[in-house]
């Protein structure tokens, strides 16, 4: 499988922003693990958690 690095350290850099608490971008994030789904099919199961857990920090804030 050929893996696309700069997808998944961008998307790393946005989860690491935020477990530090910073905010984050969160439809970019979205984008990017949906994207990696489709690139990357056996880490599509880790993906989709990202997609639903940004999309509750997406839902949050919007209610906040």
């Amino acid at each position: 499988m050929q893996y696309r690095w700069e997808e998944i350290d961008q998307l790393a850099e946005i989860l690491e922003a935020e477990a530090a608490g910073q905010p984050i971008d969160v439809e970019r994030a979205r984008s990017l693990a949906e994207k990696l789904t489709e690139l990357c099919p056996d880490i599509a199961r880790t993906m989709h958690l990202v997609i639903d857990r940004v999309g509750g920090t997406a839902a949050k804030a919007v209610a906040a």
